[in-house]
């Protein structure tokens, strides 16, 4: 999402007593690309075809009863409740009779479902029970039958396992997290699948379109692939009531996204969940098939992500841009703990290429979409607005994306220790991490766990010094290279800046640029050896004199341009010069 608006009035959404218009009728899909199942047909490349069905028809017999309005005719409606299921990220559902309209989850009973089937109790007490906690209107039934969100508990009350819900309205209910409002914009992106090769949707089967490019945004049969399935839902979430504020066909083809929020509080969670369960159900009806998986090709080609757009009262006011930082100093500290939680399969997709960040390592940056975290060019110029995590894989569980974040950004408390801590990790990474020593860095973090079991010649890369730690060879080997090519220039610039004058000033400047230059990895080197520790006091001393030195470096660097600046309104005119 491109900004965070003011949100809907709506927190639990009420329903009206009115009947509501026309729901998703199986003749809607005509236009659809539906695949081709008659006999001797020729095999299908993943596109759609159109169907023709005759006036009566079967089908055509079956669609009207599925039409029926009962309304006139009954007071009773048709709630299909919803939960999640054993792995996590599937929705389950059944229906059950209600015997009027109801406007809040509150009026509806608890009921109860088989969890040995689901993965979610065992055989022998297989009994776990629903909680109605959000109401949504039923885009395929119409009238005012109903989609009810639940979550689900032992018979004894407690959560179930996979009921993140729970947790995470005990987050969103904490006065201090009330008190500031956290608004959540969710970028769901997902991809369409053939049924029967589960090959991306419009890709020849077994091969591969062209190259990532035209298809973002993209339009025409050759670059968009799906889009009646992304218009249907999108019409279907907002005739559900679902706070959907956008939609776009994304970098790979086959793959589409759509934008929930922004939404207060527990709301983001439940209207992410209602909106799976309407995707699943269009694309069941599509026959296509649903996968958030975060990187559902391997190689070059975008994975799907869930982009949770965050901002707080206090970030959202006059001086916001500073809690942003503070948030993301917090967020920094607790990285292993997001990206844990932050869904399954994700080290495929943060790879650091492909618009995302190393899942190994925390950043953060203005307008960098190759961050841990982004913050926008808007909230940098006005002083506030909002953050945006793009760790979140498509299959994340919204309940607990949403909640860690409140939970991390309003009450985690960390010491000051802590925080000096990840403020020099942020700065090594924006030293070291986002330019060409990134290999270096990332060689450090991958192996100094294992360094002491490592033997000649393995030890010669990564780079081993027998004192210290895996940080140590690099740095040792590039104060060397620092250090001679430092005495050169400093011996050729004092020779320039005792003449004291322009031209001697000017490649004096040049000099004591490319030495501090030359100096500056050094000195990130030694902030990385500081901050994996266990260096021995000399070790300690090399490090403290490097960093000294390059600020005493770049000290006397801008002393010598402010030479060259002050000799230059002295240069005699020349003659015939304007």
């Amino acid at each position: 999402m491109a900004q965070i608006l003011a949100p809907s009035t709506q927190w639990q959404m009420r329903l009206p007593k009115t009947t509501f218009g026309t729901p998703i009728q199986t003749k809607m899909w005509s236009s659809l690309v539906m695949k081709q199942n008659k006999q001797g047909a020729a095999k299908s490349s993943g596109r759609f075809r159109v169907v023709a069905l005759a006036e009566n028809s079967t089908v055509n017999r079956l669609e009207k009863l599925l039409n029926l309005d009962i309304t006139p005719y009954t007071d009773k409606i048709i709630a299909e409740y919803i939960w999640i299921g054993g792995s996590g990220i599937d929705v389950r559902s059944k229906s059950r009779t209600i015997s009027k309209p109801v406007e809040h989850p509150s009026e509806l009973p608890k009921w109860n479902y088989d969890g040995s089937s689901t993965g979610q109790a065992p055989g022998e007490d297989s009994e776990v029970i629903l909680y109605p906690q959000a109401i949504f209107k039923d885009p395929f039934r119409g009238g005012n039958n109903i989609l009810v969100i639940c979550d689900a508990y032992t018979p004894a009350g407690e959560p179930i396992p996979t009921n993140k819900r729970a947790r995470a309205a005990e987050i969103f209910s904490n006065p201090k997290v009330v008190a500031e409002v956290p608004w959540f914009g969710i970028e769901q992106e997902y991809t369409l699948l053939q049924q029967n090769v589960k090959w991306p949707l419009g890709w020849p089967v077994g091969a591969y379109p062209g190259p990532q490019g035209p298809y973002y945004c993209g339009a025409g049969a050759d670059k968009s692939f799906g889009r009646d399935i992304s218009d249907a839902h999108y019409k279907a979430c907002l005739y559900a009531g679902i706070n959907i504020s956008g939609t776009n066909g994304e970098v790979m083809p086959g793959q589409w996204e759509y934008q929930v929020g922004p939404s207060v509080g527990i709301e983001a969670g439940d209207h992410i969940w209602a909106s799976r369960y309407i995707l699943e159900r269009i694309t069941e009806q599509a026959g296509v098939v649903l996968t958030l998986d975060p990187k559902p090709i391997e190689g070059d080609w975008n994975g799907a992500g869930c982009h949770t757009n965050y901002s707080t009262k206090s970030m959202r006011e006059e001086g916001g841009f500073e809690v942003i930082k503070k948030a993301i100093l917090n967020l920094s500290l607790r990285h292993k703990d997001h990206i844990s939680a932050y869904g399954e399969g994700n080290e495929r997709r943060l790879t650091g290429k492909h618009e995302t960040a190393s899942i190994d390592t925390f950043s953060w940056g203005v307008a960098n979409r190759g961050c841990s975290i982004r913050v926008g060019r808007d909230t940098e110029k006005n002083g506030k607005g909002y953050l945006e995590d793009r760790r979140p894989a498509s299959n994340m569980d919204p309940y607990v994306v949403t909640s860690l974040l409140a939970e991390t950004t309003i009450l985690y408390e960390p010491t000051l220790e802590a925080e000096a801590l990840a403020a020099q990790k942020i700065a090594i990474n924006v030293l070291i991490g986002k330019h060409p020593w990134w290999a270096v860095n990332h060689a450090i973090e991958r192996t100094h766990e294992t360094a002491s079991v490592l033997s000649i010649p393995a030890r010669i890369f990564p780079i081993y010094f027998p004192m210290g730690n895996m940080a140590t060879g690099f740095f040792i080997i590039f104060s060397l290279i620092a250090g001679v090519v430092g005495v050169a220039t400093s011996v050729t610039g004092l020779t320039n800046v005792i003449q004291w004058d322009e031209p001697n000033l000017s490649a004096a400047a040049g000099s004591s640029f490319l030495t501090w230059t030359l100096t500056l990895p050094a000195m990130g080197l030694a902030c990385k050896e500081i901050n994996i520790g266990w260096t021995d006091a000399n070790l300690r001393t090399l490090e403290v004199m490097t960093i000294i030195l390059s600020a005493t470096q770049l000290f006397c660097t801008g002393a010598i341009h402010a030479g060259v600046e002050d000799l230059a309104p002295k240069r005699p005119a020349v003659a015939g010069t304007v």
